[in-house]
């Protein structure tokens, strides 16, 4: 029957209109599939990809872990439809991507003081846990540091002159690829950059750079000169045993004592936290060495009482360093701060037995420029 055929108000007339009412209603208000779905565009998907390798990057987490199960599942749920970039991307365009962004930035970060004597590098080496020789390159604007290069130096000997080769092609970089010039050189205080120094000054092309060694580094090497082994040695002795034997080491965790920490050349401040972990530890240790359940020799080493005040004497003195060391080692420290610091540990009596170490380090730390910047800061004015 043709419900416009009907007409009148009977029964039929009345149902024939309520069936076209509600037809026309469900076309209005019919929902389409893609209100319950989350498109990802082609430039979407470049914007996310990029985001996600850069969290990868900047936390060095293995590419593999992007094909994990479980973080595909969490993109997914976050971003339903979207799949995260392979390992291969990220190895391949994507770290071409993210390299070309760092490189800009970099640019037009140089420009800002484009033509002015600016630049500071940075050189430091060491080996890899593979034991592959690196040397590293920075650029310090005076606000900011940037990595300039990394190089494995494979079969070539990691000497004076190696490093020399290293500094200039280094110095040609900044030149050509950011039009800046490097005016001033820093490196640690090792025996071959010491020599590359000294190389610099007899070289046309670095000569007019002024190059200087890391009052940090020197400052590292006064912590080790303030702690003498002749005590020192029985603190670690004591760290050692409870850190490396299992069962000493539960009965310290159980009694809630600190993670024992042993000095390691390389680590700056690990004097102060072998000293300070003793001292924190030192009572749960005779508590437990009480209990019978110790070695006689470290059992006598505990039973010495003039132990643990000798560790606070030279808690004392390696806080007054280790201040130093940490405000010498911040992004924001300068000659300037350089100088009134070794002026400060000069001055420390708590350090009086140590005079003379802490002017040899501060003599072959500190240049006459150094009292220079410290005379024209308005922080100190010399």
């Amino acid at each position: 029957m043709d419900l416009t055929d009907v007409e009148g108000d009977s029964p039929t007339c009345s149902m024939a209109s309520s069936i076209k009412t509600w037809l026309s209603d469900t076309s209005k208000t019919q929902r389409k599939l893609s209100e319950y779905t989350i498109k990802t565009t082609t430039a979407q998907k470049e914007i996310l990809d990029q985001k996600i390798s850069k969290f990868f990057y900047a936390n060095n987490v293995s590419f593999l872990s992007v094909e994990s199960k479980y973080f595909v599942e969490m993109i997914q749920a976050l971003r339903p439809g979207y799949s995260p970039p392979s390992r291969r991307n990220l190895a391949g365009p994507l770290l071409d991507i993210a390299h070309n962004e760092v490189e800009n930035n970099l640019k037009s970060q140089l420009n800002e003081v484009e033509g002015k004597v600016c630049i500071t590098l940075c050189m430091d080496g060491w080996s890899s846990v593979k034991n592959d020789p690196i040397i590293a390159t920075s650029m310090h604007t005076g606000k900011q540091s940037f990595l300039l290069r990394t190089i494995d130096s494979g079969s070539d000997k990691k000497n004076a002159e190696y490093c020399l080769k290293c500094l200039k092609e280094a110095v040609d970089e900044v030149k050509e690829k950011y039009n800046s010039k490097v005016f001033a050189f820093c490196s640690d205080n090792e025996a071959k950059m010491k020599l590359l120094k000294e190389k610099m000054k007899e070289d046309d092309e670095l000569k007019t750079i002024i190059s200087y060694g890391c009052s940090a580094h020197y400052i590292n090497l006064l912590e080790q000169e303030v702690t003498p082994n002749s005590i020192l040695k029985y603190i670690i002795q004591i760290q050692k045993f409870f850190r490396n034997h299992h069962q000493p080491h539960g009965w310290l965790k159980e009694k809630g004592g600190l993670m024992p920490q042993i000095p390691n050349d390389t680590r700056w401040n690990s004097q102060q936290a072998c000293i300070n972990t003793f001292i924190q530890n030192y009572y749960k240790y005779v508590e437990i060495a009480n209990e019978d359940k110790l070695e006689m020799s470290i059992t006598n080493i505990l039973s010495n009482p003039s132990l643990y005040r000798e560790a606070q004497h030279l808690q004392k003195q390696v806080d007054v360093v280790s201040k130093a060391l940490d405000k010498l080692q911040s992004d924001t420290a300068t000659l300037s701060i350089a100088v009134n610091e070794w002026l400060v540990l000069l001055e420390s009596e708590v350090l009086d037995p140590y005079k003379a170490n802490i002017r040899k380090r501060m003599e072959e730390a500190t240049e006459p420029f150094f009292f220079v910047a410290n005379m024209m800061d308005p922080q100190y004015l010399g």
